[in-house]
């Protein structure tokens, strides 16, 4: 993942591009973020209550006015108490939590979603 620009450091705010798309997200390093490449882990730290069949085209990650639309293939679903549900988006898996068990229970793996998100959150990491 390559940051592009420090949008707001005081918050974090960065404008990245990665091999599944390009949008704006928030560091949440133990270093302020500068530009350049990192490895990174990404997380929605909403839970998501509303999804939708994408267009085809449509890329992993992207910006909708404001928000981070991410779409992804779900890979499994959690049961009963089990919130998560796993997404491919590109080489990545990303767990998002979706609380309504009968929405919920309608997706099957290789079903393709796309939700929208009012943030994305990074984490860097070495390997």
């Amino acid at each position: 993942m390559e940051i592009l620009r420090v949008v707001d450091p005081a918050q974090g705010i960065v404008s990245f591009r990665c091999e599944i798309g390009t949008a704006t997200g928030r560091w949440k390093g133990s270093t302020p973020a500068n530009e350049g490449f990192y490895d990174v882990e990404f997380e929605i730290p909403e839970e998501v209550q509303e999804w939708e069949e994408p267009a085809p085209g449509v890329p992993a990650i992207s910006e909708i006015g404001e928000d981070v639309r991410v779409t992804g293939e779900v890979l499994g679903v959690g049961e009963e108490d089990d919130h998560v549900v796993e997404l491919r988006t590109g080489t990545d898996i990303l767990l998002i939590e979706i609380p309504d068990a009968g929405r919920r229970a309608r997706l099957k793996p290789h079903d393709v979603i796309s939700f929208r998100s009012p943030e994305i959150w990074l984490y860097p990491y070495q390997l």
